[in-house]
């Protein structure tokens, strides 16, 4: 009989493969997943300028990781930091053209590998697993917000 203890031991497995996938994918643009993951989310909104701190908020990296990888996009010339006007200590991230102009390669290597995990599931079986994922998610993100209000425990219920 499967338990938890399963989805856990697949999940990783799948976050490790389908990174190693990424990776192997983007390593002739010479960026590395967590650079790919910023791109793709930057050119899902784009033109919009983010907010670095949203970046972290929205793909739950942390704070040093994310200015880790704007860095080296920004050494690369994929996006531009700027301060914002309102407020400088704010810090604004826009793709630069070489972003946009590597926005298909990119979106080509994350949807081969979304492609790749489809095979043989059906609509019905990914509707499951998302409300599954979901649930489990937000299991998580109560259990850390009550570990940040409180005396720094975890309820579980």
């Amino acid at each position: 009989m499967s338990s938890i203890v399963d989805v856990w031991v697949y999940a990783n497995n799948i976050i490790h493969s389908a990174r190693q996938l990424v990776n192997d994918g983007l390593r002739p643009l010479g960026l590395t997943s967590a650079e790919g993951n910023i791109l793709l989310h930057l050119l899902t909104l784009q033109p919009t300028a983010l907010r670095q701190d949203d970046i972290v908020a929205e793909l739950e990296i942390s704070k040093p990781a994310v200015s880790r990888a704007l860095a080296s996009l920004e050494e690369k010339s994929y996006v531009r930091r700027t301060k914002d006007i309102e407020d400088k200590r704010v810090s604004l991230v826009r793709l630069t053209a070489k972003g946009l102009q590597a926005g298909p390669a990119v979106r080509k290597v994350y949807n081969e590998v979304f492609a790749i995990a489809a095979q043989g599931v059906g609509q019905a079986e990914i509707e499951e697993a998302v409300k599954f994922f979901k649930l489990i998610s937000e299991n998580y993100s109560r259990a850390r917000g009550e570990k940040k209000r409180g005396n720094g425990r975890c309820s579980i219920t």
